[in-house]
């Protein structure tokens, strides 16, 4: 990565961390407000390092993870009872925005292994979930409120889960046929190029020992990510009613999307199997039962 490259993110993500720790005190609209200035900014910063280091433009998708960022450290570190907490808290968000752009300026330029970006940009939407499933259930306002927006929350961060993953199919673009001297061909050559004897063509679309990786259609992604929103929008609607905390709810709500992003992701690539499906539900299962255990048990003491 140049200096040119670093100076960039590295002005953005200051940027964008000031205007978040400068929202503190703020409440309704101007909070709201606040929130899509800095949002807009990280996204103007993203496609100008894209094409301006990478040389490609943006994506949508690619707008999704930094402004989800944005919006939990918004809404979740005024949460924070302390104010060592809050700056470790800044400095938490600032790690992972300078990380989500880097990391898509890495596999834009292909200069960082495809598994290892996926892992980074999971793992970051992971995180983003959390803070926001906590800061909007810590709110405790109506469940038709709280559901609706947990349901966007996730349609939009399982979108960008699920379009990470890509598949390689088999590049058939046929190879390119050289050009051909006729000067320096003998004469039985030349007569079976002129037509005169019948030649044994190739096929036309021949392997080239390539592969193309393509994400999934969006038709096809917004569809899976539609069902995980809905899915986790129902468990909030019950989960109103139980005695937990925010950092408790956010995390019964991540365990949840963790099990519907992660067989969709496997079903939207036709690879999903009964062993996978075991896999996720039984480490959900164990984390629901460790978060409802924490946070019930105690209240009945």
């Amino acid at each position: 990565m140049s200096i040119q490259t670093l100076e960039k993110i590295t002005v953005v993500v200051a940027v964008v961390v000031l205007g978040v720790a400068l929202s503190v005190g703020a409440t309704g609209l101007p909070l709201l407000g606040l929130a899509f200035a800095i949002v807009i900014t990280v996204s103007a910063g993203l496609d100008l390092i894209l094409r301006g280091e990478a040389r490609r433009g943006s994506t949508v998708e690619q707008f999704i993870l930094p402004s989800a960022l944005v919006f939990g450290a918004l809404f979740f570190l005024p949460l924070l009872p302390t104010g060592t907490q809050f700056v470790i808290g800044l400095g938490g968000f600032g790690a992972l925005t300078f990380a989500v752009l880097w990391t898509e300026w890495a596999l834009t330029r292909q200069v960082l292994r495809r598994d290892y970006g996926e892992t980074v940009l999971a793992l970051t939407g992971y995180v983003a979930a959390f803070v926001l499933y906590g800061a909007i259930y810590q709110t405790r306002t109506r469940s038709l409120f709280s559901a609706t927006a947990i349901v966007a929350v996730t349609i939009l961060l399982s979108a960008r889960h699920l379009r990470l993953t890509q598949v390689a199919f088999p590049d058939r673009t046929p190879e390119p046929t050289p050009t051909l001297d006729i000067t320096t061909l003998s004469v039985p050559e030349r007569l079976r190029m002129s037509g005169r004897f019948p030649v044994v063509r190739a096929p036309d679309l021949t392997a080239s020992g390539r592969f193309r990786t393509l994400a999934p259609s969006w038709r096809r992604t917004l569809l899976y990510a539609s069902v995980t929103g809905i899915g986790v929008g129902e468990v909030t609607w019950a989960l109103n009613y139980w005695p937990l905390n925010g950092l408790q709810g956010g995390a019964f709500l991540l365990a949840v999307y963790y099990f519907f992003t992660g067989i969709l992701t496997y079903a939207l690539h036709a690879r999903l199997r009964l062993r996978v499906t075991l896999e996720y539900g039984v480490i959900t299962l164990v984390g629901l039962l460790l978060i409802a255990f924490i946070g019930l048990i105690p209240r009945s003491i």
